[in-house]
């Protein structure tokens, strides 16, 4: 029996992604001076072939200079990378994912009305990482209350007259529409006002159901991404429900997995790929998976 390998109808590189690493491209090509204010994507292959372009990224706001053509990332910055940017008089192109943009906006406006804003995404209450998306938007108001874990709600401060909640865009949905209901609940129980907006990205509920679907097809998944993205390591969790899963950051993964025969000759794989991996990574696995199994 032959190996089978099919790769999930809807995955990998996200709108903002794509369109941040093509915009990096495109004004490297145009003869600017790109640099990088921090990492562009969860994904070592993308940032080498990057750095073979001699496009640098730097990772404090006092190394950018003058000169510099910055590329803010898809997972968006405070507003005190802006203020300097500007003070600074240094070019920028803005590639935060327009649901970040649409999130910090909401939440700064909310704030001048007075609410408390409610930030559930991973602040790390046990990790002690914060993820850079959940960083960004909490620069855009005062002092938001950032929740991760469900256990964390009974301790919610009730002292303020009204809240309104938001959600970091690759949290959990399932997660979040539990906390949000136990939030919720506490809150106008409390006599508070409440309110909230669902900011959990579409795409990444598509990229999961379709890599679910898939995952009850086949006999096992590979999961390829970054193994410090947030939506990769999500994908990988909901898979795994289904399907025994193999979590892959490169192709030397994907090697080992057949050496140590994790999978073998005859087996039906399925793959899928996090926002911030490119199909062209998935379709090398594929080929290498076939030719290394039928030949």
């Amino acid at each position: 029996m032959k190996t089978k390998v099919k790769i999930s109808e809807i995955c990998c590189l996200c709108y903002g992604a794509k369109r941040a690493l093509t915009s990096t491209i495109q004004a490297k090509k145009e003869g600017k001076n790109v640099v990088l204010f921090k990492e562009i994507l969860h994904n070592k292959r993308v940032v080498q072939d990057l750095n073979k372009l001699n496009i640098i990224q730097k990772e404090e706001l006092e190394e950018l200079k003058q000169g510099d053509y910055v590329i803010l990332r898809a997972h968006g910055e405070g507003k005190g990378t802006y203020r300097y940017l500007e003070s600074k008089h240094i070019d920028y192109l803005d590639c935060t994912c327009p649901n970040v943009l649409h999130i910090n906006k909401l939440v700064e406006q909310k704030d001048k009305e007075g609410y408390k804003i409610i930030l559930i995404g991973k602040y790390g209450y046990k990790t002690g990482k914060m993820h850079p998306e959940v960083l960004g938007t909490s620069q855009w108001c005062n002092d938001p209350i950032m929740i991760e874990e469900e256990e964390e709600i009974d301790n919610l401060n009730l002292s303020f007259d009204k809240y309104f909640l938001v959600v970091q865009t690759t949290f959990s949905r399932e997660k979040a529409i539990k906390m949000i209901e136990k939030i919720s609940n506490k809150i106008i129980q409390a006599g508070k006002i409440f309110e909230y907006k669902d900011t959990t990205c579409s795409a990444q509920r598509t990229i999961n159901e379709k890599s679910v679907i898939l995952a009850k097809e086949v006999d096992k998944m590979i999961v390829v991404g970054g193994k410090n993205s947030s939506n990769t390591k999500e994908l990988f969790n909901n898979v795994s429900k289904y399907k025994t899963s193999f979590f892959a950051e490169s192709m030397s993964d994907v090697v080992k997995l057949i050496e140590n025969k994790s999978i073998k000759k005859g087996d039906f794989i399925g793959l899928t790929g996090g926002a911030s991996t490119t199909l062209k990574e998935l379709e090398e696995i594929k080929d290498y998976i076939l030719k290394s199994l039928n030949d």
